[in-house]
C-alpha cells in the first residue's frame, strides 16, 4: 500500500480529540464550516485534517463528506469512545470494526424484520467495513478482536434496549457516528478504518459509565492511532 499523504478523521468529541492532538505536530490552519470544525496538522510527510463532528450520525456523515470533498482526503480514520454489548469486551479495551449495522434505519415500523435493512440491500442489515485497511491495522498495531458496531441516533442507556440490539443485530458494541462515516466513505468510495474503546456497557449505568472514563482521560486507543499515523507518513 502507497503511503497516504492526506489523512482524515472524524471525531465526535472534543475530549476525545485533546490526547491525539499532542502528537500530531505543527498546527497549521482552523477550518470553520458551521457547526463543522476542522483543525489541520502538518505531520512529518503528512497532512492530517480533524473534523470536530460532533455527536450523531447527520454530524458524522457530513464531516466525513466534508473532509473527503473540501480535503480530497486519501482515507477517513475514526475513533472514539463506545458502548460495549459484549461481555467478551472490556472496559477500556480497544477493538477494530469490521462490520456496522445502522439500526435506526427501516421501510416498516410494524415488521421488526425491516429494520436496519435498506432498499438497495433489503436481506441484510450487515454493512463491511474497508478489508485492506483492517489487515493493515492488524499489521501495524496488532491483531485486536474485529467486531460488529450497531449504530444509530440514540444512546443506549436501557437495559432492554441493550439486549434488542445484541439478540436482533448481534451487536458487540455499539456508537452514534459509525453509520454516517460509512455510508460517506461509500459514496465515494474512500477507504476507512474505525478504532474503537469501550467506555461503558450500555445499560443503567452508561451515563455514568461513560463520564467517568471522559473524565479519567480517554487515552486507550491514542497509541495505536500514533502507531498507525506513524507508519502512514
Amino acid at each position: 500500500m502507497d503511503k497516504i499523504k492526506r489523512i482524515g478523521m472524524v471525531v465526535a468529541l472534543c475530549d476525545e480529540q485533546e490526547h491525539l492532538i499532542k502528537s500530531f505536530g505543527k498546527f497549521v490552519k482552523k477550518y470553520d464550516f458551521g457547526e463543522i470544525k476542522v483543525t489541520e496538522f502538518d505531520y512529518k510527510d503528512c497532512k492530517i485534517f480533524m473534523a470536530d463532528s460532533g455527536v450523531g450520525e447527520i454530524a458524522a456523515a457530513l464531516s466525513a463528506q466534508m473532509l473527503i470533498v473540501k480535503f480530497n482526503v486519501d482515507f477517513i480514520l475514526n475513533f472514539g469512545v463506545v458502548g460495549g454489548l459484549s461481555n467478551k469486551i472490556g472496559c477500556g479495551e480497544v477493538v477494530y470494526v469490521g462490520d456496522i449495522v445502522h439500526y435506526d434505519f427501516t421501510t416498516s415500523y410494524k415488521d421488526k424484520n425491516k429494520a436496519g435493512k435498506y432498499l438497495f440491500q433489503p436481506d441484510s442489515f450487515v454493512f463491511n467495513a474497508n478489508k485492506q485497511m483492517l489487515e493493515l491495522a492488524k499489521t501495524i498495531i496488532g491483531d485486536k478482536k474485529v467486531v460488529r458496531i450497531v449504530s444509530g441516533d440514540k444512546f443506549v442507556d436501557d437495559n432492554e434496549f441493550r439486549d434488542w440490539l445484541i439478540n436482533h443485530f448481534g451487536g458487540e458494541i455499539c456508537d452514534m457516528e459509525s453509520a454516517g462515516i460509512y455510508f460517506a466513505c461509500k459514496n465515494h468510495n474512500v477507504p476507512f478504518l474505525m478504532i474503537k474503546a469501550v467506555s461503558d456497557s450500555a445499560d443503567d449505568n452508561a451515563n455514568e459509565d461513560f463520564q467517568a472514563t471522559i473524565d479519567a482521560g480517554v487515552t486507550f486507543y491514542v497509541e495505536a492511532v500514533k502507531t498507525l499515523i506513524d507508519y502512514l507518513c
